[in-house]
């Protein structure tokens, strides 16, 4: 574990939200299997159109993020009951569900990019703007 005790205050800060940001982005990576599965089977195992079955995917895995982010990510922030927390986390995410699935819908459908590969594309512009907003509203300090 590096020492910061001795760094300047801006260089801790830069620090802590780059370990926050690692963490999230271990949380996405967990997420993304829940997206990527649950997409493949909702679409190749029972045969429903990309475009509702990514939706449905990306839900299940905002409902796992939810969970680890409140317990790892940001287990030192965040006030209040965790339903409040969810009730602002899932709004900021169903704006990451619409980046990501708008990226999906136009890869696939108008440039025939496959549609895990679309999607794993839009899942990582929709995780920008998750933890941007999920760190400065949801679990502000």
């Amino acid at each position: 574990m590096i020492s910061v005790e001795s760094w300047p205050q801006p260089a801790v800060r830069m620090w802590v939200l780059a370990q926050r940001f690692r963490k999230f982005l271990t949380v996405g990576a967990v997420g993304l299997l829940v997206n990527q599965a649950s997409l493949a089977m909702l679409h190749d195992a029972l045969g429903m159109a990309v475009v509702i079955a990514s939706p449905i995917a990306i839900f299940l895995s905002m409902i796992v993020t939810f969970v680890l982010n409140e317990q790892w990510t940001w287990h030192d922030r965040g006030t209040g009951p965790v339903l409040s927390r969810a009730m602002t986390y899932v709004p900021i995410n169903l704006g990451g569900l619409l980046i990501n699935w708008g990226i999906l819908y136009y890869l696939n459908e108008d440039h025939g990019v496959h549609y895990l590969a679309a999607n794993l594309i839009g899942a990582g512009v929709a995780a920008v703007w998750n933890f941007s907003l999920n760190h400065a509203i949801t679990w502000r300090r």
